[in-house]
């Protein structure tokens, strides 16, 4: 079977005429060159080249393989160009993952501007704590809490996100307020799963969980929020999300916000394909849109 790299280097000899000539085009030395043609000619048991005091002249044989192989180069070139317009068309699927609620607060509305201008372009969304592997491809972008890590991998941080603890007040008139630097001993709690957010060790907005009762454990801030609104306890929630519900309070009084940072993924292979490239401009024009309120509450 033919190398379709001598092929590149025959034609090249041919428009150009002379080894020296080839090499420069082709970025090599003459030498280089030379060894292609000869490995061809030896392939096809036949001289493709006469040299003369002007150069070297295609042979018979040489006259017929330029052009199978010009034909060859075109068909090259076409695939490339099918490729390169596939991946420059705005169409087509772009896989993405985000936890529950920047699905919620940052995709979707994100995708209603998408749609808008870009109807073609499908959209699959893995939603949940369980972390897609970008690396492997499971997802081509995902919004996430941790920093990325691998060289096949990018990310920057796209966004902050503050978390306070909340109760109800009906919780908080039966069972009292907590005290800044006082602890939650006595009270229940409502946790996520162990590992998500599992740097903070026993604590909760900055308070010892020592002799506090779990009440629940998820994966899920819906599933946290609205236990929390059922009374089961005090947790930590987004304040863009908890803030605006006139039934949940901050506690304790004085406490700090923790800020996470919110990470935007993309592997590198897919980086610049137009259809990942317009989602991922959304994205950010939707967290922009958002810094206040989900720092802010």
């Amino acid at each position: 079977m033919l190398d379709w790299g001598d092929l590149r280097f025959f034609l090249e000899l041919a428009r150009s005429g002379t080894l020296a000539a080839a090499g420069r085009k082709l970025k090599v030395d003459n030498t280089t060159v030379g060894r292609r043609l000869t490995a061809l000619e030896r392939d096809l048991g036949a001289k493709l080249f006469t040299r003369t005091p002007d150069g070297l002249v295609l042979t018979t044989a040489g006259e017929a393989m330029r052009a199978t192989s010009e034909e060859m180069e075109q068909a090259v070139l076409r695939g490339e160009q099918q490729v390169l317009g596939a991946d420059r068309s705005l169409a087509g699927v772009v896989r993405i993952a985000a936890t529950e609620m920047l699905g919620e607060v940052v995709i979707l509305p994100a995708l209603r501007a998408l749609r808008a201008t870009h109807p073609q372009i499908r959209v699959e969304m893995s939603v949940g704590t369980a972390r897609v592997d970008v690396a492997r491809r499971e997802a081509d972008v995902a919004l996430r809490y941790v920093r990325p890590e691998g060289a096949d991998l990018m990310g920057r941080r796209a966004a902050t996100v503050a978390f306070g603890a909340y109760a109800t007040k009906k919780y908080l008139a039966k069972r009292g307020r907590p005290v800044k630097g006082a602890g939650l001993a006595g009270h229940d709690v409502i946790l996520y799963d162990s590992g998500i957010r599992g740097w903070r060790g026993g604590e909760l907005a900055g308070e010892s969980l020592h002799n506090a009762r779990i009440a629940l454990r998820t994966n899920s801030t819906r599933m946290l929020m609205q236990a929390v609104r059922e009374g089961l306890g005090i947790a930590s929630l987004p304040c863009c999300l908890a803030a605006p519900d006139r039934d949940l309070e901050r506690v304790p009084d004085g406490s700090p916000v923790e800020l996470d940072a919110v990470w935007l993924v993309v592997h590198r292979d897919v980086q610049r394909t137009a259809r990942v490239r317009v989602l991922i401009d959304a994205l950010e024009q939707q967290l922009a849109k958002l810094e206040k309120l989900l720092v802010d509450g």
